[in-house]
């Protein structure tokens, strides 16, 4: 097992063919790789109390959630993950979710699809490269199509019920 700071995380939610970014402020988070034959990942997230309805309403109906976590640092591009509620501890100053999760875009497809966009905005050459350098340093998000195309993937093959 390997275990990482969790510096955000932020809900994808689908609306009307769009995702929708919900950022959840944190107090504190884990995210751990179990490295198992399955892949899974464990996202330990620590927040305000009023997440608790959403979480357990999550959770009592068995959903799912596509979200993006940054780990370690604020240069870290987004990991996108599929999740379950596993549990929601009460605290003191908050609660603990804890979520169950599956990798579903890592950051070379992301750059793949830069590229693709640059290509059909009809850049080449030097043009291409320079706006490439450019969004390459600003990925702190995926591409608005990239996570429509995973969301609504995932929606389909029936395997998620995602919120």
């Amino acid at each position: 097992m390997k275990t990482f700071k969790l510096y955000s995380l932020c809900i994808l939610e689908g609306s009307e063919g769009s995702i929708k970014q919900r950022p959840v402020p944190l107090k504190d988070g884990l995210i751990i790789n179990m490295e198992n034959e399955e892949h899974t990942w464990h996202i330990d997230a620590v927040m305000e109390e009023s997440f608790k309805g959403y979480f357990e309403e999550i959770k009592q109906e068995s959903g799912h959630l596509l979200v993006d976590a940054i780990i370690t640092s604020k240069n870290n591009h987004p990991a996108t993950m599929v999740t379950n509620v596993v549990t929601i501890t009460d605290l003191s100053d908050g609660i603990s979710v804890l979520l169950e999760a599956k990798l579903v875009l890592q950051k070379d497809e992301v750059i793949e699809d830069v590229i693709e966009d640059l290509v059909e905005e009809g850049l080449s050459g030097e043009q291409l490269v320079q706006e490439f350098k450019s969004r390459k340093e600003n990925l702190a998000a995926h591409s608005e199509n990239t996570l429509a195309e995973v969301y609504a993937s995932l929606k389909e093959s029936g395997n998620y019920q995602l919120k």
